[in-house]
């Protein structure tokens, strides 16, 4: 091919990126610990999975800067800000400086925010969107810093972190900010305020069978609360107990935890198909237990074999599944800090 051929063929393609919509809204999906097998499982029992409907897939791999195995902070970290940090840090670089967050530049933009899990939301990924921690283990400080904040949307569990027995309440900081709910029935009364919070639990909630409040029931009053902004949202979700599963290797939790996620996404999928200018992204902090489907029944949707390397996380790629406005960039293999900053890059030039 020549010379002229090839130049023209680049200055096509940069011309395209340069002229390609950009999303109005974004809407991340993390599924703590979901590799590609957890996929796989999640396929098997619910048959066809709504991530199935995005037109564009890839791997992310997902090392931090002192690890070739991650932990969840430096994952959300880098799914956060873009940049690398060590095990344990939360939106620092690992020389103490402060990283600026999606999320928050987000809020420089006038765009709503909100974070939406089924865990503490001082929990690591979460809190590594909206706090700035050396260590993750800081729930207390995390909560009056997510007290402190402009998050919009504030959904999950570790009420007990922000009214401690042994520190000042930040309660009283959150309240004056925005309604809370406490309990599900105060959940489902909320109707859509421009702020809200849901800390439905002390700490963690239950497994999916337990909860009260489902993870799809939260995304979609985030999505209500949210779209009220003119200037569009940044909304993170997390599907936080696939990891804990792994850790526990229950396969059957772990299916069960993959499937909750992924009703959560057909919210989110069925939002950004109406609306036109959202585009999704699902994804994994990282792989839990080096897990594997090995035996099966398709016609029964069912699970028979499993196995495990052991109980921690693994340092294998996750799958990366996108939608809507700029998707074509999430495709391929690429690196979890790429996520990171094509996010902040399309906030930072959004509509």
């Amino acid at each position: 091919m020549s010379k002229k051929i090839l130049t023209a063929l680049c200055l096509t393609g940069l011309l395209l990126h340069a002229e390609e919509t950009r999303p109005k809204n974004i809407i991340l999906f993390i599924g703590d610990g979901m590799g590609i097998a957890q996929v796989t499982a999640g396929k098997i029992a619910k048959g066809t999975l709504e991530m199935e409907r995005c037109p564009v897939a890839g791997l992310a791999s997902t090392w931090s800067a002192d690890h070739l195995t991650t932990d969840s902070a430096a994952a959300a970290t880098a799914l956060a800000t873009g940049t690398k940090t060590d095990n344990g840090m939360l939106s620092l670089n690992p020389e103490g400086q402060r990283l600026k967050t999606v999320l928050e530049i987000a809020e420089d933009q006038k765009k709503s925010t909100g974070l939406v899990c089924n865990c503490a939301v001082t929990h690591a990924t979460p809190a590594g969107f909206a706090t700035h921690v050396p260590s993750r283990q800081q729930y207390v400080e995390i909560a009056r810093q997510l007290a402190d904040s402009d998050v919009d949307v504030l959904f999950g569990g570790g009420l007990a972190y922000f009214s401690p027995s042994n520190a000042p309440s930040c309660l009283p900081q959150l309240q004056n900010k925005m309604p809370l709910a406490t309990t599900a029935e105060e959940f489902y009364a909320l109707g859509t305020p421009e702020k809200a919070a849901a800390l439905l639990y002390p700490e963690h909630p239950p497994h999916v069978a337990e909860r009260t409040v489902s993870l799809k029931e939260l995304t979609q009053k985030a999505i209500e609360i949210l779209v009220q902004d003119e200037d569009g949202f940044f909304l993170m979700v997390e599907g936080s107990q696939i990891d804990w599963a792994g850790h526990k290797n229950d396969a059957a939790n772990i299916i069960s935890e993959v499937i909750d996620f992924d009703d959560a996404v057909g919210v989110g999928l069925d939002f950004a198909e109406k609306n036109g200018r959202t585009l999704v992204i699902i994804t994994a902090d990282h792989e839990t237990g080096g897990f594997a489907v090995i035996d099966g029944t398709l016609a029964e949707k069912t699970v028979s074999q499993t196995g495990f390397i052991h109980k921690k996380h693994t340092a294998s790629m996750v799958p990366v599944f996108a939608e809507g406005p700029a998707s074509s960039r999430f495709s391929g293999i690429m690196d979890n800090t790429d996520i990171g900053k094509t996010m902040i890059e399309l906030i930072q030039t959004s509509e």
